[in-house]
């Protein structure tokens, strides 16, 4: 019987465990932050922390979670000892006979997953979102539905050393500075992202934005790329689609390009956008005051999301930003802030750091909390303005989780809101 270990025992890494089982390897489990694991060692899997002792010589193969980076100890010795690695996605995928379609990109993910699988349900397809929405893919392979599409999300986290002909049409929906906590320089990031294309079946094309191509093309290692660019949609989409600018029109070209080769028709297409809902907390309207609009884009956890938010924005912007720093320069907003930003309230372990380098071209003030920064700005800010909270950030060090920290902007505005309608009254 062959050993398999795995690294990492949040959602993905329970089911990797169960699939491997299921696969009859006799599996051992890894996590640092705990000592036991009652879920899966009800089933049979010994589950370790690093101050044991693991015998990697018995290993066959080792699966990592998508949040254990490849300079974890035991990832880096099961590379030494020329051990198999490979991620939770692909353990899944591996089992899937299913057409899959796979969606990277810095941002905009979530959205077109999303998007994709509702225009394939509108045109009659059965399909599913998949990876970093919905099920982790080693859980529905313990289950598949064997007449389904899948759409599948997939980060740079899962496709670092992802391989294998698994994927029928894949789309890079952007590369921007992200992640380089983990990566240290933007090349190593776009290169996981690249990988992408090492994931195709025989002629399966590859989706780029051309600004990418572009940008990257030294990583590219096949012919079958198409390259897009928003305007230049070939589909009549009427203006209310496309008002946030090229980002979402972007998106909206790059679900058309991927739904086209599944026979989605343009009547298609338009009828199911006019259906179609955004995901939350990416830049969402949340309500008016005072002539005042207030947008919730909690999931802007990086620069280039907050550039896109803030253009999106019809009138100046008071911009509310800062939480668990990912490594890049903020200077990077200059140019997309400039004569649209009116200033910025910083807030969390970032704040000072978003101080020193946003502050030299616009107007910084740090805040001790959300609430705070929410407040400041309604007081600040006037008829025919934006509050906009788009942090660049990760939320760990405030909140849960984005969706935590949305759901909290949100409700302060609203309660902001019944504040203002009690005075009227």
């Amino acid at each position: 019987m062959q050993t398999a270990l795995v690294l990492g025992l949040g959602v993905s890494g329970k089911a990797a465990c169960q699939l491997l089982l299921k696969k009859g390897y006799h599996v051992i489990a890894v996590d640092d932050r705990m000592q036991q694991c009652p879920e899966v060692e009800a089933l049979g899997v010994r589950v370790f922390n690093t101050q044991h002792i693991v015998d990697l010589d018995a290993l066959d193969l080792v699966v990592s979670s998508p949040g254990i980076a490849p300079t974890h100890p035991i990832y880096q010795q099961a590379i030494l000892k020329h051990i198999p690695v490979m991620g939770e996605a692909q353990l899944g995928l591996k089992e899937l006979s299913q057409p899959c379609i796979g969606i990277t990109g810095t941002n905009g993910k979530t959205t077109v997953t999303s998007m994709v699988t509702h225009i394939l349900h509108h045109a009659q397809h059965k399909a599913r979102s998949l990876g970093n929405i919905g099920e982790s893919l080693c859980l529905y392979a313990l289950s598949p539905k064997i007449d389904e599409i899948l759409v599948i999300e997939l980060s740079s986290y899962q496709l670092e050393t992802m391989n294998g002909e698994m994927l029928d049409t894949a789309v890079i929906l952007n590369i921007t500075p992200d992640h380089l906590d983990r990566y240290g320089r933007m090349k190593d990031y776009a290169k996981a992202k690249w990988n992408i294309q090492h994931c195709l079946k025989k002629e399966a094309p590859l989706i780029v934005y051309d600004k990418v191509l572009e940008e990257w093309k030294e990583f590219q290692e096949i012919e079958r790329v198409i390259a897009y660019t928003y305007p230049s949609l070939v589909v009549n989409l009427p203006e209310e689609y496309t008002r946030n600018g090229r980002h979402d029109g972007n998106n909206l070209l790059a679900a058309w390009l991927l739904v086209k080769k599944f026979g989605v028709t343009e009547e298609q297409f338009i009828g199911a956008l006019k259906e179609f809902k955004k995901p939350s907390h990416r830049i969402e309207y949340v309500a008016t005051i005072g002539g005042v609009q207030y947008f919730d884009d909690s999931k802007g956890t990086n620069l280039d999301a907050v550039a896109r938010a803030v253009e999106a924005m019809n009138g100046p912007v008071w911009l509310i930003a800062g939480g668990v720093d990912k490594g890049a320069s903020y200077a990077f907003w200059k140019e997309a802030f400039k004569d649209r930003v009116v200033k910025i309230f910083a807030l969390g372990e970032a704040k000072e750091k978003i101080s020193r380098e946003v502050g030299v071209f616009c107007e910084v003030e740090e805040v001790e909390s959300l609430e705070q920064a929410i407040r400041r700005a309604t007081r600040e800010a006037a008829s025919g303005s934006n509050v906009l909270l788009s942090p660049g950030c990760s939320s760990f060090d405030m909140f849960i989780d984005y969706a935590h920290r949305g759901d909290e902007f949100q409700r302060i505005v609203r309660s902001i809101e019944e504040e203002r309608r009690k005075e009227i009254i």
